[in-house]
């Protein structure tokens, strides 16, 4: 099945034929041009990964750094500079960067994608990471003048997204001869990553197992198991939980294995498969290993179609091409090359990175200590909405709020005293916690405890909450960062949220939203005409603008 599905890329590929490796260096010590070429590389198990390498341009007696990278879930390598990795994903394009600054670059399928052998297994640390040291195995065999780092290893960076990213950190536990890391948009807990108090992101499983099939010609192998077939209905189980867990950073940092390389995280707010969250625990993992680990906290990464998130850029994945950090101001690209510069060749940075920067947008942000989590604490007493109705028919009611919001007009914002919920019906439910006094901003890891009861009968039904911030000049609320956080069943909840990040202005009102479907989770809402309360407390990070401070010591 597989050969036939890929019958159209591998003719297309087929005029960048597989060179023999063992003859592209008859004079190692020889003037180097600068050239691409394919290969294929072998694996522990007998199979082979197909790679693209990327050769600098180097003068006699020269060497260069290497740079490794992979694509995300359901992608492929960059067989060419004009490919779609090299143009339009960011990790295509940093590598290209570095192979125009004189670095090697290695370009490879993971197994089971694109023109590698074997079956997907889903980041197994003995298959997909172990696959990652034998390309380094490769590489030290038979790539000529590499640099070396102080220790006498090669001088070795990495670069990949999403299924990418879990794999330079996975590997880096296990194979210390990596350097410098930029895991972009990646997880520290795939289970809590997929299903947030043990519901599934149905949503974007069904997207991702329908790129995956097609990119891996449905070779899924670990994931047609039975606990993971399982998941389709929408609930997490122990089977599958467990055998998450053990492909995540979080297995092994929790065992004393830590990251053995410094890295540049870069996460997004509104990322929806991976909070800002999931790069908070793997900076503290690797910072428990001694590592140097900086962490942008961009705006996209994971973006679902429309009406589930508004698009900004690319669909289904998209990374801002600027990051500002209080008065500094970064192309992306070019942290990342300047990022394994300063790794890899010891070149000291003029603009140096901070060790945090959170972003409001692609022309705003702040250099912080650490990501914030909690803050101002702000008690609801109970609180009655319905459940899957509010929320089912927000694609067809929210643009009719933007454009009643465009015609409003601005009218003094009344005191918080004077509001009461909003919806709760057949719209979500908007419950006001505080009107702002002094322009400022929320940003940071909210943290809430509720207790929640329905009046479903035979199953749970489930509650959504996000952060809500209804603009003084407009009836809209907007639902910050696009960030929900399911609530399945009857229980008590003390939970992290996912971390948001929005400016605020005199006379908004910020409070919690509460629905009972939201079109991220679009095949497993419960509780049709059924009803839930909550009472409890939400904590936010909010800050005025008067107590921001640029953290000199933040920066290296």
């Amino acid at each position: 099945m597989k050969k036939l599905m890929f019958l159209a890329i591998s003719i297309w590929l087929s005029a960048c034929s597989v060179v023999d490796i063992k003859t592209q260096y008859p004079n190692p010590n020889a003037q180097l041009e600068s050239q691409y070429f394919q290969v294929k590389i072998p694996t522990h198990d007998g199979l082979f990964i197909a790679a693209t390498v990327y050769q600098p341009a180097l003068s006699v007696g020269e060497s260069a750094p290497v740079i490794v990278s992979t694509h995300g879930f359901g992608g492929f390598r960059m067989p060419r500079p004009m490919s779609i990795y090299g143009q339009l994903i960011l990790t295509g394009e940093a590598s290209l960067a570095a192979w125009e600054n004189g670095y090697w670059v290695v370009s490879f399928d993971q197994r089971g994608f694109g023109e590698s052998d074997g079956d997907v297994t889903l980041m197994d640390p003995d298959f997909e990471v172990r696959d990652v040291s034998s390309v380094i195995d490769w590489i030290e065999r038979h790539l000529p003048r590499v640099s070396k780092d102080t220790s006498g290893d090669l001088a070795i960076g990495m670069v990949g997204e999403s299924y990418g990213g879990g794999a330079q950190i996975m590997a880096s536990i296990q194979d210390a001869r990596i350097d410098a890391l930029v895991p972009i948009a990646t997880w520290y807990d795939l289970a809590e990553s997929i299903a947030p108090n043990d519901h599934v992101k149905t949503y974007w499983g069904a997207i991702l197992m329908g790129a995956g099939g097609v990119t891996s010609g449905f070779d899924f192998g670990k994931m047609l198991d039975d606990e993971y077939l399982a998941l389709i209905n929408g609930k997490m189980n122990e089977a599958a939980k467990q055998d998450l867990v053990k492909r995540s950073p979080r297995y092994f940092c929790e065992k004393g294995q830590y990251p053995q390389a410094d890295m540049l995280l870069l996460q997004g707010f509104r990322d929806t498969v991976f909070s800002i969250n999931q790069a908070v625990k793997n900076r503290n993992c690797a910072l428990k290993g001694g590592r140097d680990v900086r962490l942008m906290g961009i705006q996209d990464g994971h973006i679902l179609p429309w009406p589930s998130q508004a698009w900004s850029g690319m669909p289904l994945f998209n990374t801002q091409g600027t990051i500002v950090c209080g008065d500094q101001k970064f192309q992306t690209v070019d942290m990342i090359v300047q990022w394994w510069n300063e790794k890899l060749r010891g070149i000291p940075p003029l603009n140096p990175i901070p060790d945090v920067c959170l972003t409001f947008s692609d022309d705003d942000g702040l250099v912080v200590e650490s990501v914030p989590a909690g803050g101002d604490i702000f008690v609801f007493k109970e609180t009655e909405v319905s459940l899957i109705q509010t929320g089912w028919f927000e694609m067809f009611l929210e643009p009719i709020d933007h454009m009643l919001g465009v015609v409003s007009f601005s009218s003094e914002t009344p005191a918080l005293e004077d509001q009461a919920l909003e919806g709760g019906t057949f719209r979500p439910g908007f419950l006001p916690l505080k009107v702002i006094e002094e322009a400022g901003y929320v940003l940071g890891i909210p943290q809430v405890k509720l207790t929640l009861k329905t009046n479903v009968d035979e199953k749970d039904g489930v509650l959504f909450a996000a952060v809500g911030v209804r603009k003084n000049d407009s009836p809209y609320i907007h639902v910050l960062s696009e960030q929900y956080t399911p609530l399945p069943g009857d229980g008590y909840y003390d939970v992290d949220m996912p971390a948001i990040s929005s400016q605020l202005e005199k006379g908004d009102t910020i409070g919690i939203v509460l629905q009972g479907f939201s079109s991220q989770y679009w095949f497993n809402p419960e509780g049709w005409f059924s009803s839930a309360s909550v009472e409890g407390q939400l904590a936010l990070p909010i800050f005025p603008y008067r107590n921001t401070v640029q953290v000199v010591a933040g920066v290296k």
